[in-house]
């Protein structure tokens, strides 16, 4: 082979390594963020809870995790995801008094990219095992950073 048959293959696989390195990955498609969010029962101001969420921020397909304590009362591993602005939270409870009960949020909410501020507000479903269930409604005001 000649050099003249080898350059347009070099060429051509500089180009091919510079077009896949320039596809969006993983790390410019998502942002990690950590908030502290703080929300209300049934517009109770006195009923409040609070909880530190790892927040994964992918352009509209959010996710959440966190776990809400509020010493010897109760305590529940939260779950969350965002699809399409509805957002579904699970408040799943794990302490003594309340294993097994959840909390089944459906709300929508926005993330304000300049502030980092969230806010979500919707209906809750509490379900108990072998007890009756209620319902209501939330807010939840989150700061991220």
């Amino acid at each position: 082979m000649n050099i003249r048959m080898l350059a347009p293959i070099g060429l051509g696989a500089a180009l091919a390594i510079g077009l896949v390195s320039a596809l969006p990955g993983e790390a410019s498609a998502q942002a990690r963020q950590t908030c502290h969010m703080r929300g209300v029962w049934n517009g109770a101001n006195n009923d409040v809870f609070e909880f530190d969420a790892a927040y994964v921020y992918n352009h509209g397909e959010d996710d959440f995790t966190g776990i809400y304590t509020n010493p010897g009362v109760s305590q529940a591993n939260i779950s969350a995801s965002a699809r399409k602005g509805t957002w579904n939270i699970l408040l799943s409870y794990i302490d003594g008094a309340h294993r097994g009960w959840q909390r089944k949020l459906v709300g929508t909410g926005v993330l304000d990219g300049t502030s980092h501020g969230i806010f979500i507000s919707g209906t809750y479903q509490q379900f108990v095992p072998g007890g009756a269930g209620s319902s209501g409604t939330f807010v939840i005001d989150g700061k991220c950073r």
